[in-house]
């Protein structure tokens, strides 16, 4: 089990660094900032794909009793792994305010379960309409997690209203990203956004930190924070 759920983590890390470099090559391409949540979904679709998972967006889930049924950004099942990757996607724009919050997000993540999916799987093999998932997950492993973009230093105001479980978890990744003897200060935490102090790519058991390489003075970042059992402690 143990083997199949870091493979979910390690597609997590492959998608992070991915996107980062993907975002870079766009900035430069369009030489605009002017990207969105919408526009990331092709690179990872086609990360995912290109690992061996079958991909649907947007895929419904009725988690509570009553009230239209919400939805995942990305469901990712790999059936020769028997995983399952469920992703919430974040972007903060800069000067933009947050639709919603990474908080919000990790809490529905922390009531997923293995079951709610296959449920809705088995309503969709029903269904006449087409989907890109139509085959039974029950006994799969799960991997859930939020993956958040944002550009410069716009994170920063977003982190200062979510809840102390992901304060906790991004100030353990700006650690582990910082240089040798750089403490974590906003002063450093915000020179290294801005990419002005050098930088570490991040990948443990919290999550992934990657920055777009870049040299225009702002640069695009890609954080993916891991399902962590204190998210059920999230309002």
């Amino acid at each position: 089990m143990a083997k199949s759920i870091n493979s979910g983590n390690g597609l997590i890390h492959q998608i992070t660094s991915g996107t980062a470099g993907w975002l870079t090559y766009e900035q430069m391409r369009r030489a605009t900032n002017n990207l969105n949540e919408a526009s990331l979904a092709k690179p990872i679709e086609d990360i995912a794909r290109g690992q061996g998972y079958d991909v649907q967006t947007e895929f419904p889930l009725q988690l509570g009793k009553v009230g239209r049924p919400k939805s995942i950004d990305f469901m990712l099942v790999n059936h020769e792994k028997k995983l399952v990757v469920a992703i919430e996607t974040k972007f903060k724009k800069l000067g933009c305010k947050m639709a919603g919050s990474i908080s919000s997000d990790a809490s529905r993540l922390s009531r997923l379960s293995i079951a709610n999916i296959d449920s809705q799987i088995h309503r969709q093999m029903k269904s006449r309409k087409r989907h890109s998932i139509r085959t039974t997950v029950k006994n799969y492993n799960i991997t859930r997690c939020v993956l958040v973009f944002w550009y410069g230093h716009s994170i920063m105001e977003q982190i200062r209203n979510e809840s102390k479980y992901i304060k906790m978890a991004f100030s353990k990744m700006v650690k582990a990203m910082l240089p040798e003897g750089v403490n974590g200060t906003p002063y450093y935490l915000g020179q290294a956004m801005l990419g002005l102090i050098a930088t570490k790519p991040v990948a443990n058991n919290i999550g992934s930190l990657r920055a777009g390489s870049t040299k225009t003075y702002r640069r695009f970042w890609v954080a993916s924070f891991f399902y962590q059992e204190n998210w059920l402690k999230i309002p």
